[in-house]
Order: C-alpha cells, then structure tokens, then sequence
C-alpha cells in the first residue's frame, strides 16, 4: 500500500485499471510489480476485517459485552472511518495534486464522468467504513447469508457496471456509491460499496471456520487459495473480466479493480489466503516488525499519507522509480518507532476507549 501511494506521490506514476478505459500499458517488468503487487492490499485489507471482526466479538463476549454493544462499537467505528476520509485523509491527496506540474497532472488518468470539480470525494476508507458498519451486523448471521450475500454482490455489481461506451453518460450519486466507479461532477467514488463486501464477508467465512477448527488454516487455507487461482484462470479464459485478457504474462495478470471483477478477486484472494497460510507457519519472532504495523494500521495510513504528501512538493515532476523506492523505504522506517509508541499509548487505554478506534 505504501508503495502504491509513493508512486502516486512521488514517482506521479498510478494506472488505472478501471471499467470505462482499455487496461494501463506498462513499458517494463518493474513498472508493472509496481502497481501490481499493490493490487493485494485492498482486498487483504477487508478480508483481515472481517477476520478480525469475529476476532473482537468473541473477545469482547468473553469481556462480558452484549451483543448490541458490540455492534454499536463496530458501527461507530466504521462511522469514525467515513468522517476521517473526508476531514482527514482527502486533504492529503489534495495537496498530492497541487503540488504536481500541470504537465505530470494531466497525463495521469481521470476518472470516468461528466466533468465539473469533485466536492466529496469518496475511496477505499469509506468502503471500509461502510464494510465495517455491515459485520457490525453480519458477525452473527448464519453461514448460508454470508455465502449468498457475497454471490449476490458479486452479480450485482457486475451486472450494474455499464459497457465502456457509457463513460461519459450522467450516473446517478448513489449509482456511484454502491456500483460504478466514477464522478458525477460533485460526488467522486473509486470504491463503490456493494462489491467490497464480498472480501469481508470471506473474511468472516474464514475466521469462523479457524475459530471452529483451529488447525484449518494450516490444512485447507492453502487448497482454497489455490482454488481460487484456479477460478481465476477459468474466468480470464471464458472472459469475465470486463477487459480480455492482453498479450503475454503481464496483459494475462491486469485485471480489472475499478469496480472490481471476479477474476480481480479470485486472484488477489487467492494469493493472499496462500501468504496468510505461509505466515502462519513463520516464528513470532520474524513477525514482530510486521506485528508493529498491524497493531496501528490506522495510525500508520494516516500518517504515511501525510508524510508522502509533504513530500511530494520536492517532486513536481515525479522520479525514477529506483528514488521513489528510496523515498518509501526512508518512510516506513520513520514511522515504525512513531508505531511502536503509538501502540504503547493505545493499548494503555481502556476497550471502550475512543483511541482503540485508531
């Protein structure tokens, strides 16, 4: 993710693999693991949701919280997290787009709808947010909702999206809320909110089942990520991608995010249940670092989008993706002791506190 944002900042390099346009062309190997490694986080990010979701109910159960209260918790949270996308987060790449040069600016891919300045400007925190805000109450349906759920978002959104010819035809807001990516002049959404449920919703899947047998992970995580490899070559192979698959291995592996499509999911998925599986296996001690992150990733976003757009004045026309590496890496660093403090202040704090909530 970090990366993702730094080439955004600080390279000015971000494709767009979105509904409206034909797939981004990547001139080398490396410009194209740039972008596409990153294509993991998002989906990662909502499946860890919804792991961790059940992870805190049965936590706060055994602390002696009713179920209500803990939706409440859930759904405040994820209330807190559409508020900080437009007070807190939107300023940063504000100031990530005045500080570009007009000529960097315009070469960078917009977003399909009618035109006009963008006023609320909506993306992966508000998907987030509005995910969260429906575990608070999915955490205790049964299997069958969420496995049915999760098809019919996935049906949904495809069959809502238009064909690419439609780009610059008026879409209603809530239209571009729940669906189709894109602006309707005031209201901007990169992340529409029905189809970002299904991660979470596998997430929830997931960690119901480790909770009922603890030795699944290790035993059947790896043979669902497989499969789901799987489902993603069938569907790139019978095209139900919105984009057919391009020459070679990269124009195979660029698949559609914008909104995003089964074989985006499959893969993406796939690959990060067959890494939740491999860490698992890896000593604690490996993963401390990583540890410290994952214990304030909320704090840690905030703050490396802010330290990156700082930065992005020093870089008007952008750099080479071997400075912008550079850039990331001095970044993190920076920020791991500001987590490791963070975290100690957090934890400190009582569960009701409005601090656990970052």
């Amino acid at each position: 993710m970090a990366v993702d944002h730094a080439s955004y900042f600080i390279a000015r390099v971000h494709p767009l693999e979105i509904w409206s346009t034909p797939p981004p062309y990547y001139a080398d190997t490396v410009a194209f693991l740039t972008r596409w490694l990153t294509h993991l986080c998002a989906p990662g990010f909502f499946m860890l949701m919804g792991i961790g979701i059940v992870y805190f109910a049965e936590s706060r159960v055994a602390a002696g919280w009713t179920a209500g209260r803990i939706t409440r918790f859930l759904a405040t949270r994820g209330a807190v997290l559409l508020v900080v996308q437009h007070l807190f987060e939107n300023p940063a790449w504000l100031m990530g787009i005045v500080s570009a040069d007009p000529a960097v600016e315009a070469t960078m891919p917009s977003v399909p709808g009618p035109g006009g300045e963008v006023m609320l400007a909506f993306a992966v925190l508000s998907a987030l947010g509005v995910a969260m805000m429906a575990g608070s109450v999915l955490w205790r349906a049964p299997q069958w909702v969420l496995v049915a759920a999760g098809v019919v978002t996935l049906m949904a959104s495809r069959s809502m999206t238009p064909m690419p010819s439609a780009a610059l035809d008026p879409q209603s807001a809530w239209m571009h809320l729940l669906f189709v990516p894109g602006h309707t002049g005031v209201l901007q959404n990169l992340y529409p909110w029905v189809p970002w449920l299904f991660p979470m919703m596998v997430g929830l899947l997931v960690a119901r089942t480790i909770r009922i047998d603890a030795n699944w992970m290790r035993r059947a995580i790896p043979s669902l990520g497989a499969w789901l490899l799987v489902v993603f070559v069938v569907s790139r192979w019978v095209g139900w991608d919105p984009h057919p698959p391009q020459d070679g291995v990269i124009g195979w592996l660029t698949v559609t995010k914008y909104p995003p499509s089964l074989a985006f999911f499959t893969l993406m998925l796939g690959i990060n249940l067959l890494l939740l599986s491999a860490l698992a296996r890896w000593p604690a001690r490996w993963l401390a670092p990583l540890e410290v992150f994952g214990r304030t990733p909320f704090f840690f976003y905030l703050a490396h989008l802010w330290l990156f757009s700082a930065l992005s004045w020093f870089f008007p026309m952008g750099t080479s993706f071997a400075v912008m590496y550079v850039v990331w890496a001095a970044v993190v660093a920076a920020l791991y002791p500001m987590c490791v403090r963070y975290a100690q202040f957090k934890f400190a704090k009582p569960a009701p506190s409005l601090w656990r909530l970052f």
